[in-house]
This record gives structure tokens, C-alpha cells and sequence, in this order.
């Protein structure tokens, strides 16, 4: 039976109060379930998703809405995901795609909500373009309750945890990246990512993210909202009142109500949160959301290359193949006992010598 690998984009570690290093292409031993991992073809041509940009109060605030629903189905469905760990996910893919839209400029965000709780860590790359992808660390850790559909917003707290981080990761393309990161209070995600805006980045920030289910725990809505003030535009004020207004489920049953006109628009949605501070709202622009993984073979095997060449050596013996699994988007690499054998010389040909 061939070694399997999981890929991740940095190691998650929930022992310390600390993130570990972030670097990207992380390989860990991974052990797989028959149903962990969905390998269907990703479903990229999906529209009705979107994020919307605009000005709200004459140009006193920012307002971004995205609707993901599509979107997160996908990611849940390829972890075979349902209910809590589900409207985890959803909440922070949507919280991701928020927080790239903050320049103009082509973006990538990663936000990882790592905790103490059952799920282990929430992981999420977004880009400006509207393209997420995302896992959870342990997608089947709780059982699906049927009751809990009737609640009107699903907590999330006890899922994630109350001890950990929420870390950004911001890639604009330049020579070094920015990042920060706060501890986690609540474990609700769009409260910790609240949270993360005002104290790291410094910036008077409400943001409200939900992801619904039904009755079978499977997602059927996603969407969040985010409202800013601008330097220099006087917003704190309605931003706080903002804060205030759109408190605890309202936005929940601003979403619900929404799936069932069938009006999932970022427009509505924005109109229904914000009330009158919506009126006269300017839209800058829109843009599609969709699930995408940039993962291809070449990269898994880059990852194998980052093994130590004894560790190669005793694949090769051992095994006489290897797995690297995608922990985004699941899809499976399998590498033969030639192709190991190419990789390790590769590795030893490159290594520098003592």
C-alpha cells in the first residue's frame, strides 16, 4: 500500500497560543479515510456567486457583500462535510473573500482560525479575483444534530474553540508579506475576524458572515457583509452604529429570509442588512466567486522533493509508492516507485556538497 501524504499550506498547531511557521507546502504524514477525500471534477463555471464593491452614506464607508453559497457547497461536499464544521467552513471562506477585497490591487488572503475545539483549525485561501478555497483540520469531528436546524443562527464556538489564533496572511505580489494575528475570545468566526480588522489592522470594520443549512445539515446559503470606514471619511460613527444595529442573528434572518424570496443578490443583501444607510448606495463593481485549487502534479511533486533523501530512500523500499493529497480540494497524486526513484536522484543532484 503506497505512503500517503496530506499537503497543507502551513502546519497547524493548536498545543501553543503561537501559529507555527507558515510556510507553503507543509508535507505531514496524512492518514485517510475510504470517505474522506472527494476527487469529483471542480464545477468553475458556476456565476451566481458574487462579490459586490460600493460606497454607502456619500462616500463615508466601504460596503463589500459576497454570496458563496455555490462556492462552499463545493468545498464542504469534497470533505463530505455536514452541519457544524460545514457552517464553520462557509463562515470563514466567506470572511476570506472579504477580507481580499481591501486593495485594488490582485490579493490573496489566507485566514486560518486555529482553536482548541473539535474541528482543530479552519484554513482558507482567498484572491480578489473571487476565487476560495478551503478545510477544516478534522471536517467529520461532530455529529450532525437535526435540532439545530431550527436554531436561527448555528453557534460555532464550542467547535472551534475558545484558547488559539486567527491569523492573516495578506500577498500582494510584493517582496514581503503581510500578516497579523489575535487571540481568539468567542470562536465565532465573523466576531474573531471583527476583531482581528480593529486590533491589528486598525481599522473600524463590521463584518457579519453566516453560512445556513437545512434540516440534513447540508449548506444551503452563504454569504457575509462587510462595512468600513475610509481615511479621512468620518465613518467611525456609523460603522459603531452599524455594529450596534446589525447585532447577534439579525443578519442570520436577513439571509434566511433572502434564500426564501430567492433574492440572494449582494445588492439585497446589503439593503436588508444596512437599512437606510444603504440608500443612495454607489456600486463600484462586482465580481464572480468560485471554488477554485491551483494544485497540480507538479507541485505535489515539489512537496515530495522537500522530503529528507533517506526518507525518500525508505519510501522507495518500504512502500514502493506514494500519495499527496491536496488538503484544499482533496484530489490525490500517486507517484510510482520509478518516479520516487527520479525524484530522489533529482533531490541528491541539487543538494549542495559539504
Amino acid at each position: 500500500m503506497p505512503r500517503e501524504y496530506g499537503w497543507l499550506p502551513s502546519p497547524i498547531d493548536n498545543t501553543t497560543n503561537g501559529l507555527a511557521s507558515w510556510h507553503r507546502g507543509w508535507l505531514c504524514p496524512q492518514v485517510t479515510s475510504g470517505n474522506l477525500w472527494y476527487t469529483n471534477t471542480v464545477n468553475e463555471h458556476d456565476t451566481s456567486d458574487l462579490i459586490m464593491r460600493g460606497l454607502i452614506e456619500g462616500g463615508r464607508a466601504r460596503v463589500v457583500v459576497a454570496t458563496a453559497t455555490h462556492a462552499v457547497r463545493e468545498m464542504v461536499a469534497r470533505h463530505r462535510m455536514i452541519g457544524v464544521p460545514a457552517v464553520a467552513l462557509g463562515r470563514t471562506a466567506v470572511a476570506g473573500l472579504l477580507l481580499a477585497t481591501l486593495t485594488k490591487d490582485e490579493e490573496q488572503v489566507t485566514l486560518q482560525v486555529l482553536g482548541d475545539g473539535p474541528v482543530g483549525g479552519v484554513t482558507v485561501d482567498a484572491r480578489s479575483s473571487g476565487r476560495v478555497r478551503g478545510f477544516v483540520k478534522r471536517p467529520h469531528a461532530m455529529a450532525w444534530e437535526p435540532a439545530l436546524a431550527s436554531e436561527i443562527r448555528l453557534s460555532v464556538g464550542q467547535a472551534v474553540g475558545r484558547k488559539g489564533v486567527v491569523g492573516v496572511i495578506r500577498d500582494l505580489g510584493l517582496a514581503q508579506n503581510y500578516s497579523g494575528q489575535v487571540a481568539i475570545e468567542s470562536g465565532e468566526i465573523d466576531e474573531e475576524v471583527e476583531r482581528y480588522l480593529i486590533a491589528s489592522e486598525q481599522i473600524d470594520s463590521m463584518i457579519r458572515c453566516e453560512a445556513l443549512v437545512d434540516g440534513e445539515g447540508m449548506i444551503s446559503a452563504a454569504a457575509g457583509v462587510l462595512v468600513q470606514t475610509l481615511p479621512q471619511a468620518h465613518g467611525a460613527a456609523l460603522v459603531e452604529f452599524l455594529r450596534s444595529t446589525v447585532a447577534g442573528p439579525l443578519f442570520s434572518t436577513v439571509l434566511r429570509e433572502a434564500l426564501a424570496e430567492g433574492r440572494l443578490e449582494p445588492e439585497h443583501i446589503a439593503k436588508a442588512t444596512l437599512g437606510q444607510s444603504a440608500d443612495g448606495m454607489e456600486v463600484l463593481d462586482r465580481r464572480e466567486v468560485q471554488f477554485f485549487c491551483p494544485c497540480t502534479r507538479q507541485r505535489a511533486e515539489n512537496t515530495l522533493g522537500m522530503l529528507r533523501p533517506e526518507d525518500l530512500k525508505e519510501m522507495i523500499l518500504e512502500t514502493n509508492a506514494a500519495e499527496v493529497t491536496c488538503n484544499f480540494c482533496g484530489i490525490q497524486y500517486r507517484f510510482s516507485e520509478a518516479e520516487l526513484e527520479l525524484i530522489r536522484r533529482r533531490h541528491d543532484k541539487n543538494r549542495p556538497q559539504s
